[in-house]
């Protein structure tokens, strides 16, 4: 054990993921209302293994704790899947895979394109890209600002990586018209702030899911012409 509480040790390590994680994913995911299958939790237990063990190197997540991971990194990014829209979703800023992986591994009916500009995070996503066989996921490295699709995504993910204003502004271009922008954001977030591009509505979505959010949930939409 650490200080702060269970690490990974070396008895989780038992395979490709440990049945005692997959087995913690499990039930913990459960017990939050989500319909996780066995093979999806050991995914994502290994999923976790894979970034406990990049994270020695990399520093991609400050959560080293194993229950925390499990909270911080499963629930939160989760709690987010009823709200996706549509087959095409895009995770802005994605850094660990976070949402986008944990939820690609519990919809893979729908794709996910995974941008993030720093080459150390695209080299991790790419890894558990082939590791866990996740035919759904696409890693664009690169600013979203120049990312180019030629069509609009159903739903693009973002964690606050800039202010709203800047935020909206960085990823209008992949927004259509029937398509939402959801950024889980800090709980007393402002949704009347000045400065957003007026062909745009804001609002915070309340929902009981919310309470696995650790802050607050915005939706931003074009609003129909």
């Amino acid at each position: 054990t650490h200080n702060g509480g269970p690490r990974f040790g070396r008895d989780w390590r038992a395979g490709p993921y440990t049945a005692g994680m997959r087995d913690r994913v499990l039930e913990r995911l459960d017990e939050a209302g989500f319909d996780i299958q066995p093979g999806e939790a050991s995914k994502l237990a290994e999923y976790l293994l894979l970034l406990e063990r990049w994270n020695r190197v990399h520093n991609l997540t400050g959560i080293a704790r194993a229950d925390e991971m499990v909270e911080r990194h499963l629930v939160e990014s989760l709690a987010l899947r009823r709200f996706l829209r549509g087959e095409r979703i895009a995770d802005v800023g994605s850094g660990a895979g976070l949402p986008g992986i944990p939820l690609a591994i519990a919809e893979p009916e729908r794709t996910f394109t995974l941008i993030e500009s720093r080459a150390k995070r695209v080299s991790f996503l790419n890894h558990v890209q082939g590791v866990l066989a996740l035919t759904n996921v696409i890693v664009e490295h690169g600013r979203v600002e120049d990312l180019r699709s030629t069509l609009p995504f159903d739903t693009v993910l973002a964690r606050a990586v800039a202010p709203l204003p800047e935020l909206v502004e960085l990823a209008a271009h992949l927004l259509g018209e029937e398509s939402v922008l959801l950024v889980p954001t800090k709980a007393d977030v402002d949704v009347a702030i000045g400065g957003v591009d007026d062909r745009f509505e804001i609002r915070r979505i309340e929902h009981d899911e919310n309470k696995l959010l650790k802050g607050a949930l915005i939706s931003i939409e074009r609003i129909a012409s």
